[in-house]
């Protein structure tokens, strides 16, 4: 019987784990210290989305497959509203790699002006690092070519 309460409580626990870790929530600390390109050794894309933007699926594939096709840079994935049940369908649905997080108690307007002060809200909306120091932010669709140079790749 306690084998079998161990093995419970361990299971609640991974799933608690799982969950818990499905998106972090994002503060101005986390945010700035997302956008800091200190922080980016390699190639990187921050995808800022929402749920309820149809372009945002557009480029949540197009890095979704190229990340399938090509390990050279990583993905981060800012939804631009707080985490609600279902959020995680779009990206599982699309197999969007890499880490995850959701707009968290601070004001919408005070994270999105720590991830781009020069951003107004348009989405979607996507910050690439080089890896080597380099930064950049476009509005709107991308194209592959477009990530591409943008990254270095």
């Amino acid at each position: 019987m306690k084998i079998r309460n161990l093995i419970a409580a361990l299971s609640w626990c991974l799933a608690a784990a799982a969950s818990a870790a499905e998106f972090q929530p994002l503060d101005r600390v986390a945010a700035a210290r997302i956008v800091d390109p200190a922080s980016h050794t390699v190639p990187t894309i921050v995808a800022l989305w929402s749920s309820e933007c149809v372009h945002c699926k557009k480029n949540l594939k197009l890095f979704s497959e190229m990340a399938r096709g090509d390990r050279r840079f990583r993905l981060v994935t800012v939804a631009v509203e707080p985490q609600f049940a279902g959020l995680a369908e779009l990206l599982d649905l699309l197999s969007v790699p890499g880490q995850r997080f959701a707009y968290g108690v601070d004001s919408p307007e005070a994270l999105g002006y720590a991830l781009d002060p020069k951003w107004r809200g348009e989405l979607p909306r996507t910050i690439f690092f080089d890896g080597k120091g380099g930064k950049s932010a476009l509005s709107g669709v991308v194209t592959e070519a477009k990530v591409r140079s943008a990254l270095g790749l």
